[in-house]
């Protein structure tokens, strides 16, 4: 049996049903890899490991750090890398790069398999995976031009990510791969069923940490406060930032009478519970100024959410330019679309509709993994 591990220091519980835990473990499952995680003795348990992930394995190294390198992963790696078969690391960084350069040091022909989990802006940003001629990035240029080379594959989440990295670095463009980000439907829906649109409610659903700069909360709060929302509900679902506490505060002095209307749950942690929310709601909406991705817009259309977001790296690619759902940059769009759609029942069951459809078919993992990685291999 082929062996796949995949190394990620911080990973905790519920990083097993994310991406860092879904594709090891999917590998395991679906394509008969023994697979690991190898990571530091991180806060809490691992229940996850007994229902949602079973048969997936990790290995605990000592946290023993040296600058901003992992030096436990380092020797982890030099003892272990001829028993492995595919190395799988996240994220463009010095550590990444070392570790890698050491494990084809001791494995030549080993696969190196390397997730960059960049956004488009970023890469924009950077021309590329790295900052060029910024001297806080020299070490990291450094070890990048060392490393790629001797990289297997490099996945990009989007379609424009990638093509702009096929052309950035047109010798090593056979080593990239266009790897949307994905889920794991069918579990999904064991733990939840898709309800029918008759059985939907009129609810407006945001998830995500509340309150954090980077979600734009209060986008959604001002046009709230400003909309007629009828028979409808807004749930926002997540740990609240301790700054964002005084704005929740001052919203509902200022709109007493949205007390039962805006609802804040607070974080769930039992996913059959947020997924059920998913199921319920109609209309989905992310305010985000940047995401990586967007992971939370295609578990809201897979339920068949209509998905109103702000234009991140991700939209165009999820939304497939906005035939199922709708892109906004302003508050008057947000404001004009949600006031639309919360009056156009018709229009939210048609979209909704396209949305299921092409989650399923874009982004289930078993897909992904079988016709972007496994090809590859």
């Amino acid at each position: 049996m082929k062996r796949w591990v995949t190394l990620f220091e911080k990973t905790e519980n519920f990083h097993l049903i994310k991406d860092v835990g879904q594709i090891p473990y999917l590998m395991h499952s679906y394509f008969g890899y023994d697979s690991s995680i190898v990571t530091y003795h991180n806060n809490g348990s691992y229940p996850y490991l007994e229902d949602e992930v079973k048969g997936l394995k990790l290995e605990f190294i000592p946290k023993i750090k040296l600058g901003r390198f992992s030096l436990s992963a380092l020797i982890y790696l030099f003892f272990n890398a001829k028993k492995i078969d595919v190395l799988h690391l996240f994220h463009h960084r010095e550590k990444t790069y070392l570790n890698f350069l050491v494990y084809k040091w001791r494995n030549p022909k080993g696969i190196a398999f390397l997730k960059s989990d960049m956004g488009l802006n970023s890469i924009r940003e950077y021309e590329g995976f790295v900052p060029k001629k910024r001297p806080k990035y020299a070490l990291r240029q450094w070890l990048f031009e060392r490393v790629l080379p001797k990289l297997n594959i490099i996945s990009i989440e989007t379609e424009e990510g990638y093509q702009y990295i096929c052309n950035r670095y047109p010798l090593y463009s056979n080593q990239m791969i266009f790897m949307p980000n994905g889920m794991n439907i069918k579990r999904m829906y064991e733990l939840t069923p898709l309800r029918t649109f008759e059985e939907k409610e009129n609810i407006i659903l945001t998830v995500g940490r509340i309150g954090a700069p980077e979600k734009n909360n209060e986008m959604l709060l001002s046009v709230i406060e400003k909309l007629d929302l009828g028979d409808w509900k807004v749930v926002l679902i997540g740990p609240v930032e301790k700054r964002f506490e005084s704005v929740i505060d001052d919203f509902y002095q200022r709109n007493y009478h949205l007390k039962d209307k805006v609802v804040f749950t607070g974080a769930i942690y039992d996913r059959k519970v947020l997924f059920e929310w998913y199921a319920r709601s109609k209309i989905f909406c992310l305010t985000s100024v940047e995401e990586s991705f967007g992971f939370v817009l295609i578990e809201a259309m897979a339920y068949g959410d209509y998905v109103v977001t702000t234009s991140i790296s991700s939209s165009n690619e999820i939304t497939d330019f906005g035939k199922c759902g709708a892109i906004v940059s302003t508050e008057r769009e947000l404001s004009d679309q949600l006031a639309l759609l919360m009056k156009d029942s018709l229009h939210i069951q048609i979209t909704s509709q396209m949305a299921i459809k092409r989650t399923l078919s874009r982004y289930d993992w078993k897909d992904v993994l079988s016709e972007q990685l496994m090809d590859k291999f």
